[in-house]
């Protein structure tokens, strides 16, 4: 019996304690985060969730805009939004007692971004230049330019325009915003120099005196220049528009000469002065050295009085043979046998005939057809025109050869194109396969 009744006992109990614990409900707590990935809010953006839900045994998600829009995992995977605009991500938790939860968070989703920019170039590359930008960004709302050497330096416009005077290579820095994150693109431009105008000029060795008429070969030293006006001596008409041109004075005293130099941004102007002198007509050389024979290679044996130099055997095939006056031709070191020979009559002796060679008359022995030029009558020549009475006719005998026994030896010429001249020999030289004679040369600058 008494069994009987602590087993009545402990039924009744255990139904009490069952009784308690089907009215005591367990509570949920909800609660989440999200983590926008890289703090990147411009499409595609990804966002992480991390639940903190207690008390809960399913969940419902769902993604307002999101490539998936629900999902039932506790810790739902990684969502992504391609589109811009505001979102909610909302959690509906539940538990077995039928407890139900709710918790949103709204989430906005910038336009994509991208930082870029081109520009349209007012006329060519030469300082200065402006440019105005095109602004090619996109899902921005703020622009901040920096223009390195430009006017202005920084600009908050969206499409502004910018000149640049300094020439070089400099930055153009595109910083975008919309109110979260920044995005910077950076280009270059480069600047050619602003034009500089300059020019100077050469002559012929035959017009380095400087006597009237004078050819001068204008060098233009210009940059960044499209066209050219030159302008003599005040005229009001160019007498060329050449780059370089050239050009002869015939005006004795100042000559004036003016360049006008253009491009599509200014117009410059530079003028320079040229002093003529009067024609003498005369060219005179002094101390000029003549090899012999076997010196044709390394000392020279040919004369020109244009380019004004003794040109070698090497030399003379790479110039205009009827630059070449006359030769000379000295068979050795003891000096018994020399001749001055025409430039066309140098193959009769042991030269390579001249290509282009013009004939000169040439009297190495004035002694023996009679003397017109003395040493003294050299000396004393300081213009072409004193060579106007020499008559220079070529003779057998007056071609004849000579030998190293008369002093300050005269020997007249006369060129193709009618200009008469005189070499004096000043001395004569023994070195051996390498000797030379030493002359003084006048020559008219062209036939008087």
């Amino acid at each position: 019996m008494k069994t009987k009744l602590i087993y009545i006992f402990l039924i009744i109990g255990l139904f009490i304690l069952q009784s308690c614990a089907s009215e005591e409900s367990v509570g949920i707590n909800i609660d989440f985060d999200i983590t926008v990935q890289n703090n990147d809010y411009s499409v595609p953006v990804k966002v992480d969730i991390k639940n903190k839900t207690t008390g809960a045994d399913t969940f419902n998600w769902s993604f307002d805009g999101a490539t998936e829009v629900v999902s039932t995992q506790r810790n739902p995977k990684t969502i992504v939004y391609t589109k811009p605009g505001t979102y909610t991500i909302k959690l509906l938790a539940s538990n077995k007692d039928g407890i139900k939860e709710e918790k949103s968070i709204e989430i906005k989703i910038d336009a994509a971004m991208q930082a870029n920019f081109d520009w349209e170039q007012e006329g060519s590359d030469i300082a200065p230049v402006k440019i105005k930008l095109n602004n090619l960004s996109k899902g921005a709302i703020s622009y901040y330019w920096e223009f390195e050497y430009g006017n202005p330096i920084t600009s908050t416009e969206e499409n502004p325009v910018v000149t640049f005077n300094k020439s070089g290579t400099h930055k153009i820095k595109l910083t975008i915003g919309n109110g979260r994150e920044e995005y910077t693109t950076e280009k270059t431009i480069t600047i050619k120099d602003a034009m500089s105008v300059d020019f100077d000029w050469s002559v012929d060795f035959i017009d380095e005196d400087y006597e009237t008429p004078v050819k001068l070969y204008l060098n233009n030293l210009t940059t960044q220049a499209t066209s050219y006006q030159w302008f003599l001596n005040n005229s009001s008409t160019a007498f060329s528009t050449l780059q370089n041109p050239t050009i002869v004075l015939k005006n004795i005293g100042t000559n004036t000469i003016k360049l006008i130099a253009k491009n599509d941004k200014e117009e410059k102007i530079i003028e320079k002065n040229v002093e003529i002198k009067a024609n003498k007509n005369l060219l005179t050389f002094n101390h000029i050295k003549l090899g012999i024979n076997t010196a044709h290679t390394s000392i020279g044996s040919f004369f020109s009085s244009q380019l004004g130099k003794v040109v070698n055997q090497s030399d003379v095939n790479n110039i205009d043979g009827s630059l070449i006056d006359f030769a000379y031709f000295g068979l050795s070191s003891t000096f018994d046998y020399n001749e001055f020979l025409s430039p066309d009559e140098v193959q009769t002796k042991s030269f390579n005939a001249i290509k282009n060679s013009i004939h000169t008359k040439v009297v190495n022995s004035q002694e023996l057809v009679g003397i017109q030029l003395s040493s003294q009558q050299f000396d004393a020549i300081n213009k072409g025109n004193d060579f106007s009475q020499l008559i220079v006719t070529e003779s057998t005998r007056g071609k004849t050869p000579f030998d190293n026994q008369v002093q300050n030896r005269v020997i007249l010429f006369e060129t193709a194109d009618g200009r008469k001249g005189a070499i004096k020999v000043t001395d004569y030289v023994q070195n051996g396969k390498e000797s030379f004679i030493i002359v003084s040369i006048k020559i008219q600058k062209s036939k008087s």
